[in-house]
């Protein structure tokens, strides 16, 4: 009689390969592999999450770069406004000004004797120290060219010509009759100064 095979132990050695690999194979061998793609997952999501959160942060950086150079931009276009308005309202007075200086000098060196002249020269160079202040409280300063110095039609205003038989001093300044008036901001003279010029003897005749 053949022994009856009713249990997994008396099977025979010589068993078939099929029933070996079906049922006896290695459970974790075909288990899925659940909990690596349970780590991986969450890695892949915070990864993404950071990229989405660094792109955000430098698009927030760009946006504020810009809103600053427009805000700058704003600004000195306003303070050029300004500027130009202020220079518009004023300019009328500070040409007054500028003549008003120019005529307290003259005549505090030109007053007669028998008018006191002490006291006048001083009263009138102490008003013309105060409009002085004032003009340069707004950006005007006096200038006064120097003897000699070329002639410059953007600076100075010819009053007078003085015939030289120097044909090197022709077209220079003999002497200074009133100084200019320069705007420092603009770089232009707001009145130029009064000046007499050489000119050559021949021309004269």
């Amino acid at each position: 009689m053949r022994p009856e095979l009713d249990s997994a132990e008396n099977l025979p050695l010589d068993a078939p390969g099929d029933i070996q690999d079906s049922e006896y194979s290695d459970p974790a061998a075909s288990k899925p592999d659940t909990e690596t793609s349970a780590v991986e997952q969450p890695d892949s999501e915070a990864a993404e999450a950071l990229r989405r959160l660094a792109d955000s942060a430098e698009r927030y950086h760009d946006r504020a770069k810009q809103r600053e150079g427009v805000i700058d931009y704003l600004r000195a276009e306003l303070e050029l406004l300004r500027r130009g308005e202020r220079r518009g309202l004023l300019r009328p007075l500070l040409t007054q000004m500028c003549r008003l200086h120019a005529d307290l000098t003259r005549q505090a060196a030109t007053l007669p004797p028998d008018f006191d002249a002490a006291k006048a020269v001083r009263l009138l160079q102490s008003y013309a120290e105060s409009v002085e202040e004032a003009l340069g409280d707004n950006g005007v300063v006096t200038y006064q060219p120097d003897e000699g110095e070329p002639f410059n039609p953007r600076r100075h205003r010819q009053v007078k010509r003085q015939p030289s038989t120097a044909l090197a001093l022709g077209g220079h300044i003999a002497a200074v009759r009133q100084p200019g008036y320069l705007d420092l901001e603009a770089d232009s003279p707001l009145a130029p100064a009064e000046v007499t010029v050489f000119t050559a003897a021949k021309e004269e005749q």
